[in-house]
C-alpha cells in the first residue's frame, strides 16, 4: 500500500520554483492581509511512552515550517497554534487583528486525527463566514479521504487536503491569488479555481470535484513533486515569529510568543537537515514518501539556522528532524566539521548548543570516526537515537549485531555522546531466551550493560502507507475492535497491541510493559550513580527517574485496554476500509499489488552562497 512514485526525471520541481512561488505570493498584496491560522493537532490521550514531557518542549517541525513559509511569503498575519499548549482554543472565538480568520490549516499525525476532525467541525459551526479549510501532515498524506464525510450527516469536510510538502501549499496559494484570493474571499477564490479546473494541475491535492463534502466524488491530482534544494525553505525563526504562547484560554493571545520566553522555557528547535533514508523497511513509509531520494541542506545553511536561533531567541537545544542522520559519511563529515569550525567568542559552536538526531546502528558504526568531531564541546552532538529494532535481526536486518552495537556504544560514550536505543517488540520475539540474545528483555539488559542511556520500546504496529499494512490485512491480523473498543487512529501510537498472530495478545501487551520495567527501575537508578563520567551520570539518573514516572503513567492509561484484551472478544479486520477504494484514494488499484520502489538516489542540488552574519 505504498504511495505511487513519479518517474525519475519528473520527481522534482524545477530549480528555483519555490523561490518563484514565494515571490509570486509576495506580489499579491491582498494575500498579505489574509488572516491565517495553522494548527498542529494533538490528542492528549496519546501522552505515554516515549514522548511525554519532551513533547511539551519540542515544537513540531512540519507545521512550524508551514507557518514559516506563509510568513516568509508576506502573509505575516499568520498564527501557529500547537494544540498541546492551547487545548481549549475554540475557532468561533479566534480573532486576528479583531477579525475572524480567513484560512485554517490543520496538520495532524495519524494518532492525532480525532482533534483534527473536531477542528474541522468547529470551523463549520462558524456558519457562512467560516474560513477556507486545508488539511495536511502525515495523516493527510496517506489517508486524505478521512477528512471528508465528517459530521452527523456526513456532509462536513475540508475544502482540500495537501498530500505533500510546503511547495504544494505555495502552488495552491499562488493559484488562488490569480482567482481573487484575499481577506474574506479565500473560499470564493477556491470555488472559482475549482470550477475553472485550475486545481487539477497542482500535484499533491485531494478535493471535492463537485463541491460536496461527503467524500464520494474526490479529485486526486497525483503525487507531489519534491523540492530538490532544501536551502530554499525559510529559516525556523520565521515559524517561531507566529507561535502562539502556551495558555488555556479559548481565544488567541494578542501577540505571538516573545522570543525571550522561547529561550527561558528551553524550547527545542527542530531542524530539517535531511529527508530520506537508504533502507526500505517493510514497516516504514518514509523512503517511498520521499520517492527514494535523499535530500539535504548545505552545511552552511544548517549553521545559519543555528546561529539565527541563537541570535533571535537564545536557542540552545536543537534536534535534527532526520530519518537517518549518518546516511552519507561524506555529508555527515562536512556538516559536523562546519558546525565545529564555526566560532563564537573564540570557542567552537558546540560549546553553546546541544543537539540530537536519529540514525541506524550500522550507519552510526560506519561513521564512528566522526564522533570526536561531533562531541558536545565541538559540534554539540549530545545524544544519538538509534533504531536497534531487534538485535537478532528477525524483524528487520539492517546490519545490526551485538558486538558491533557494543563497540559503537563505547565510542559514543568515550566522546560524551549518549546512546539512545529504539526497539520494536514483535510476534517472533520471546520475552526471554536462555543462552541466546533473541529475547526482548535479554536484549534490553545487553544494551543497558553496553551503556544505553534511554530506551524506547514500541509494539511493532503496521502503518498506512507501508507494505506491512498489506500483509496484516491480507492475513487478518489487524484488530477491528477489542472488548467493544473500536480500534481508532490514536491506537496506532505503538503502545497498543493492535495487530498480532500471537495466540495471547494480552501477553504481548504485558511483555511491552515488562520490557520498560526491565530498563527503568530502582536498581538501575542506583547503578546510575556509579557511572564514572559526570556528564553521562546525570543523563542516566534523569532518564531513570523520568522512565519510572512515565511507566506508571503509561500503565495507568493502558489499564482499560489490558482489561479489554483479557475479557475480549477480539474482532479482526478482514478487508480494506471502503474509503481506500474511493476514486480520490491514492491507493486505488494498489491495495492488492503494492508498489516496488526504485533504488535510492542521493541528490546534490545546486547551492547558492549563504552569508552568515556574526
Amino acid at each position: 500500500m505504498e504511495l505511487p512514485q513519479r518517474q525519475k526525471d519528473d520527481r522534482f520541481l524545477p530549480a528555483g520554483r519555490y523561490r518563484e512561488l514565494e515571490e509570486t505570493i509576495q506580489s499579491h498584496r491582498n494575500l498579505a492581509d489574509v488572516r491565517s491560522l495553522v494548527v498542529s493537532a494533538f490528542d492528549r490521550r496519546t501522552r505515554m511512552f516515549p514522548f511525554v514531557h519532551f513533547d511539551w518542549y519540542t515544537v513540531p517541525c512540519g507545521p512550524r515550517s508551514i507557518a514559516g513559509s506563509l510568513y516568509a511569503a508576506g502573509m505575516v498575519r499568520t498564527r501557529f497554534v500547537y494544540q498541546l499548549w492551547n487545548p481549549n482554543l475554540r475557532l468561533r472565538e479566534v480573532r486576528l487583528d479583531g477579525r475572524p480568520i480567513d484560512l485554517l490549516l490543520i496538520s495532524a499525525m495519524q494518532v492525532h486525527a480525532a482533534p483534527a476532525y473536531q477542528l474541522v467541525k468547529d470551523a463549520w459551526r462558524m456558519g457562512a463566514p467560516r474560513p477556507l479549510i486545508l488539511a495536511g501532515g502525515p495523516k493527510a498524506c496517506y489517508e486524505p479521504f478521512d477528512f471528508f464525510g465528517l459530521g452527523d450527516n456526513g456532509d462536513v469536510g475540508v475544502d482540500a487536503v495537501v498530500t505533500g510538502e510546503e511547495s504544494v501549499l505555495m502552488e495552491l496559494l499562488a493559484t488562488l491569488a490569480d482567482f481573487g484570493a484575499g481577506p474574506e474571499t479565500m473560499r470564493a477564490a477556491f470555488d472559482r479555481a475549482r470550477q475553472a479546473d485550475a486545481l487539477r494541475h497542482i500535484p499533491g491535492l485531494v478535493y471535492a470535484a463537485d463541491g460536496r463534502f461527503d467524500g464520494k466524488n474526490l479529485m486526486n491530482t497525483g503525487i507531489q513533486r519534491l523540492l530538490a534544494d532544501l536551502d530554499e525553505l525559510p529559516l525556523p525563526t520565521a515559524g517561531f515569529r507566529t507561535l502562539e504562547p502556551p495558555h488555556r484560554r479559548r481565544a488567541l493571545a494578542r501577540e505571538p510568543i516573545s522570543f525571550g520566553l522561547i529561550g527561558r522555557r528551553r524550547i527545542v528547535t527542530t531542524l530539517l537537515i535531511t529527508r530520506g533514508c537508504k533502507f526500505h523497511c517493510h514497516y516504514c513509509p518514509i523512503p517511498v514518501y520521499n520517492q527514494r531520494t535523499y535530500r539535504r541542506k548545505s552545511p552552511a545553511r544548517v549553521v545559519a539556522e543555528i546561529l539565527d536561533g541563537i541570535h533571535h531567541y537564545n536557542a540552545r537545544y536543537f534536534f535534527g528532524a532526520d530519518d537517518n542522520f549518518f546516511n552519507d559519511h561524506r555529508y555527515s563529515r562536512e556538516l559536523l566539521e562546519t558546525i565545529a569550525g564555526t566560532q563564537m567568542n573564540g570557542k567552537p559552536l558546540g560549546h553553546f548548543i546541544r543537539f540530537g538526531s536519529e540514525s541506524t546502528v550500522i550507519d552510526a558504526y560506519k561513521c564512528r570516526d566522526l564522533f570526536p568531531i561531533a562531541r558536545p564541546n565541538r559540534a554539540g552532538l549530545a545524544g544519538l537515537w538509534m533504531g536497534v529494532e531487534d538485535l537478532a535481526g528477525s524483524l528487520i536486518d539492517k546490519g545490526q549485531a551485538p558486538a558491533m552495537t557494543k563497540e559503537l556504544f563505547a565510542v559514543l560514550r568515550a566522546n560524551k555522546i549518549s546512546p539512545m536505543v529504539m526497539m520494536m517488540h514483535h510476534d517472533d520475539q520471546p520475552l526471554h531466551s536462555p543462552g541466546k540474545l533473541t529475547g526482548l528483555i535479554d536484549q534490553i539488559r545487553f544494551l543497558r550493560d553496553a551503556g544505553a542511556v534511554s530506551l524506547q520500546c514500541t509494539v511493532a504496529s503496521p502503518l498506512y502507507g507501508t507494505r506491512w499494512m498489506n500483509e496484516v490485512i491480507a492475513k487478518g491480523l489487524l484488530f477491528e475492535s477489542v472488548g467493544g473498543h473500536q480500534i481508532g487512529d490514536r491506537d496506532f501510537e505503538g503502545n497498543h497491541v493492535i495487530a498480532t498472530a500471537h495466540p495471547r495478545p494480552l501477553q504481548m501487551q504485558i511483555n511491552y510493559l515488562r520490557a520498560y520495567a526491565s530498563f527503568y527501575n530502582p536498581w538501575n537508578l542506583l547503578q546510575a550513580f556509579r557511572v564514572r563520567k559526570k556528564y553521562l551520570r546525570r543523563r542516566h539518573i534523569f532518564y531513570q527517574l523520568w522512565g519510572m514516572a512515565v511507566l506508571v503513567r503509561t500503565t495507568w492509561m493502558l489499564r482499560g485496554y489490558l482489561w479489554q484484551l483479557w475479557t475480549g472478544p477480539i474482532r479482526r479486520r478482514r478487508q480494506w476500509p471502503d474509503t481506500f477504494r474511493r476514486p480520490g484514494s491514492p491507493y486505488t488499484g494498489l491495495i492488492e499489488t503494492g508498489q516496488v520502489a526504485p533504488g535510492l538516489e542521493t541528490l546534490d542540488a545546486p547551492r547558492q552562497p549563504i552569508s552568515v552574519s556574526p
